[in-house]
């Protein structure tokens, strides 16, 4: 742009039906450093839902696209919807590689469907603390309990799991904390191993299903390879 090298193309800025800009920040931007006027392509009235599909230069993650929306905690709120979705559309299937790609428009479409799981990202975190766990796993995997069973319900499940005073040693709430524990212990010192997050999800609702199902817990057992359990209602 300063030494006039600007060519107009078919990629300039794009303004929504609502006003709102949703291409063309960064070479705005650029226009600001730069300090000089350029020539280019103006797209109005643009549907205001393409944002999440709309090429900027650079690939907007789901994050951006949750925070352009007004959202909070996005990073953590993004990977919930992810870990949601992929429960909802890929039970059986490995969480990793190809298999993992959700899209942008998968994530607002997943987080319209299920607006409650906003509520769920301290929850996340309490566990993350308390417990050891991935908080998007934590985060999602409560949800998921919750989208089946009423909240009342379900306190004593989470009162059980964060605190673990009282219980007999075959409780499955005691069972899981006590096993994310000793894996949150043990990988802190493997830099190498990276935390699964379809794991930590499988041996929650392992445990979830063996507490509503009243079953005594001699070892809890979950296997990446097998499929997600179906989630028990109270």
């Amino acid at each position: 742009m300063k030494r006039g090298d600007w060519k107009v193309t078919h990629q300039g800025i794009a303004i929504d039906t609502n006003g709102v800009l949703v291409d063309g920040q960064h070479r705005l931007a650029a226009v600001v450093e730069a300090d000089t006027p350029v020539e280019m392509t103006v797209f109005t009235e643009v549907p205001a839902d393409t944002f999440d599909v709309l090429d900027t230069g650079k690939k907007r993650n789901a994050a951006d696209v949750l925070a352009v929306e007004g959202e909070r905690s996005t990073l953590q709120l993004a990977s919930m919807i992810r870990t949601v979705w992929l429960y909802d559309n890929r039970p059986d299937m490995s969480w990793s590689g190809g298999n993992a790609s959700v899209t942008n428009h998968q994530i607002l479409e997943t987080l319209e469907a299920n607006p409650k799981i906003r509520e769920f990202v301290p929850v996340g975190e309490q566990l993350a603390h308390e417990v050891g766990m991935i908080k998007s796993a934590a985060g999602a995997a409560s949800f998921l309990v919750s989208r089946v069973n009423s909240q009342r319900k379900l306190e004593p499940w989470f009162e059980g799991v964060i605190d673990g005073a009282g219980l007999r040693r075959s409780d499955a709430r005691l069972k899981f904390r006590n096993l994310m524990l000793n894996m949150a212990r043990r990988q802190a010192g493997e830099v190498r191993r990276r935390r699964d997050t379809r794991e930590h999800v499988g041996l929650y609702l392992t445990a979830f299903n063996a507490w509503a199902g009243g079953e005594t817990v001699s070892r809890l057992r979950y296997a990446t390879r097998d499929p997600m359990p179906k989630i028990a209602k109270l």
